[in-house]
C-alpha cells in the first residue's frame, strides 16, 4: 500500500508538471503575441503621426511657394529665383520640430527643366540632342532613334520618322504593345521609347566618387567615358509650363537651349548677382548681345538670340515639386510624401493647386 501510494503521488507529480509546462507554453506565446500586437500598433501610430507630419511638411512648402510673390526680399513677383524662400528656407524646411517629431522638406523648380512634352519642332529635337548628348548618348544613330522615337511616341500619326518608331516596332517586340500618339504622363514612360534605356534615362554610374566628381564639375567640363550615362530623367519634367525659367536652369539645362559653354557662363554669372525679371528673353538678348558676352560667344545679333530663344525661356515658376520626409522621436521609421504644386494665380493673388501626390515607396528606418 504505501508503495502504491508513493507510485500515485508521483503520477500526480508528473501530470502537475505537464500542466505547468503547458500553461507556461501558453503563457510565453500569448506573452509574445501581445507584445506583437502592441509593437504593430505603435509602428502604426507611429506611421500615421509621421505621414501628417509629412504632410504639414508639403503645406508649408505651399505656404513658402505662395508667400514668395509677397515682394518682401528676397522674394519677387517678377522672378522665382533660388536664393528666394520658396527654395532656400533652413528655418521652414531643415529639421523642423513639429507634433512630437521632426520633417525635412526639399522644393525644386519644374520650370528649371526641358519639358518633355514641348512642341514636336526641329528648335525641340535639337534641344533633346543637345541633353542627351551632354549626358553621355554620343552615338549619332542612337540619338537620333531616341528623339525621333520620342516624337513619334507622342505624334498622332503611325508614320514613323527615318530613325523612330511606330505601332510595327513595338507589336514585334517579346512583348507587344502599341505606341502611345500621346505627351508622356510619366518620366518612366520613356522607358518604353525604341533606344531608351534605364542607364540613359537614370544613369550608370556606380562609383559615388566618379559620380560627384563629374556633378561638381561645370557641363561643358566634363569628360565622360565611354560608356558612362549622368542620366537626363533629372532635367526632364512632364509638369512644366512649357518654358524653361533662366533662372533656376541647371548647366546643362541651359546648354540643351542652345547656349554655348560661354554664353551659359555669362548667364549663371549674371543671375547670381541680379535674376532676370519680368522680359526674360529681352534681357537674355542684350546680355548674350552685350560686349562682355558677345566676344567669348560670336552671337551678336538679336534678332538672332529672340529667334532661338524666343518661346523657350521665363523668368518666373508656376510648378514646384516638393519632396517631405518625417520622422517621429525615438523612431527609426521615416515616412516621404512626394506632390507636384502648381500656381495658377497672378502675383498677389495665388492660386494653387495639388497635381500629383505620392507617398513615396522608399520607407523605412533611417
Amino acid at each position: 500500500m504505501p508503495e502504491a501510494r508513493s507510485t500515485e503521488r508521483g503520477l500526480a507529480l508528473v501530470v502537475v508538471l505537464w500542466i505547468l509546462t503547458f500553461l507556461s507554453v501558453v503563457f510565453t506565446a500569448f506573452t509574445f503575441s501581445m507584445r506583437t500586437e502592441l509593437a504593430a500598433a505603435g509602428n502604426f501610430r507611429q506611421e500615421a503621426e509621421a505621414y501628417y507630419l509629412a504632410e504639414a511638411g508639403v503645406y508649408r512648402a505651399a505656404a513658402e511657394i505662395i508667400n514668395a510673390d509677397r515682394d518682401f526680399p528676397p522674394d519677387s513677383k517678377s522672378y522665382d529665383a533660388l536664393d528666394e524662400h520658396w527654395h532656400t528656407n533652413p528655418a521652414a524646411y531643415e529639421n523642423v520640430a513639429l507634433g512630437g517629431g521632426h520633417y525635412w522638406v526639399a522644393v525644386r523648380d519644374e520650370e528649371s527643366k526641358i519639358p518633355l512634352n514641348g512642341q514636336i519642332t526641329p528648335q525641340y529635337d535639337a534641344m533633346l540632342r543637345r541633353l542627351f548628348s551632354n549626358s553621355g548618348v554620343r552615338d549619332e544613330k542612337l540619338l537620333s532613334t531616341i528623339v525621333d522615337s520620342i516624337q513619334d511616341w507622342r505624334d498622332a500619326d503611325t508614320l514613323h520618322r527615318l530613325s523612330g518608331a511606330e505601332d510595327d516596332y513595338y507589336l514585334s517586340l517579346p512583348s507587344p504593345y502599341r505606341a502611345k500618339n500621346a505627351n508622356f504622363e510619366s518620366i518612366d514612360e520613356l522607358l518604353l521609347v525604341k533606344g531608351m534605356t534605364s542607364e540613359i534615362l537614370y544613369g550608370n554610374i556606380a562609383s559615388p566618387q566618379r559620380l560627384k566628381e563629374l556633378g561638381d564639375q561645370p557641363s561643358w567640363e566634363r569628360n565622360l567615358k565611354p560608356g558612362e550615362y549622368l542620366g537626363v530623367a533629372q532635367h526632364l519634367s512632364v509638369h512644366s509650363s512649357g518654358q524653361v525659367n533662366v533662372n533656376t536652369a541647371s548647366s546643362d539645362v541651359l546648354m540643351a537651349l542652345g547656349l554655348t559653354p560661354a554664353e551659359t557662363k555669362c548667364v549663371l554669372s549674371r543671375r547670381t548677382g541680379e535674376p532676370f525679371r519680368g522680359d526674360a528673353v529681352g534681357q537674355l538678348t542684350v546680355l548674350l548681345t552685350s560686349a562682355g558676352c558677345a566676344g567669348l560667344s560670336g552671337r551678336d545679333n538679336q534678332s538672332q538670340v529672340r529667334a532661338s530663344l524666343g518661346s523657350l525661356v521665363r523668368a518666373t515658376s508656376s510648378s514646384f515639386s516638393v519632396e517631405s520626409a518625417a520622422q517621429m522621436t525615438g523612431s527609426r521609421l521615416t515616412v516621404r510624401v512626394a506632390a507636384i504644386l502648381r500656381n495658377d494665380g497672378t502675383p498677389g493673388r495665388p492660386k494653387l493647386s495639388v497635381r500629383l501626390w505620392s507617398l513615396d515607396p522608399r520607407q523605412g528606418g533611417v
